[in-house]
């Protein structure tokens, strides 16, 4: 059961962001699965940290197209990347120290974050990006 759905919102029609975006909504929906499942902690813990480890791939590949666009604000983009990878550090350090009740906030936090990053923040480079004029 999928708990967020991809919606025509979140579209950038940016193939590869695309993509991307789809393969992280998967792996929080993976997530959330895992947590009302009561799956455990290792499933639990591995759908974070690749969660986590994509994420950081994807905002590398989202940069290096902004840089090339050269996109304005990318310095700004950047720092909301930092602040996720940041936060789900030490959600990660966190729930290893057996902090099991960071659930909720983990769940609240990355559902929230996502759905406002692609409906609202990565809305902003998209013409930048779109004028590199990339294959589909």
């Amino acid at each position: 059961m999928a708990f967020i759905v991809w919606d025509e919102v979140y579209e950038t029609d940016i193939r590869s962001i695309d993509e991307q975006h789809k393969h992280l909504v998967s792996l929080l929906n993976r997530m959330l699965e895992a947590l009302s499942q009561k799956k455990g902690k290792e499933e639990v813990l591995y759908v974070i940290e690749e969660m986590n480890q994509f994420a950081r791939c994807h905002f590398l590949a989202e940069e290096l197209l902004m840089e090339k666009a050269g996109y304005p604000d990318l310095a700004e983009h950047r720092l909301f990347h930092d602040a996720f990878s940041s936060k789900v550090d030490d959600f990660l350090f966190k729930y290893r120290q057996n902090d099991e009740s960071l659930s909720a906030e983990v769940t609240i936090f990355l559902t929230n974050w996502l759905n406002e990053h692609l409906s609202s923040i990565d809305s902003r480079y998209i013409q930048s990006i779109k004028s590199l004029d990339l294959p589909d």
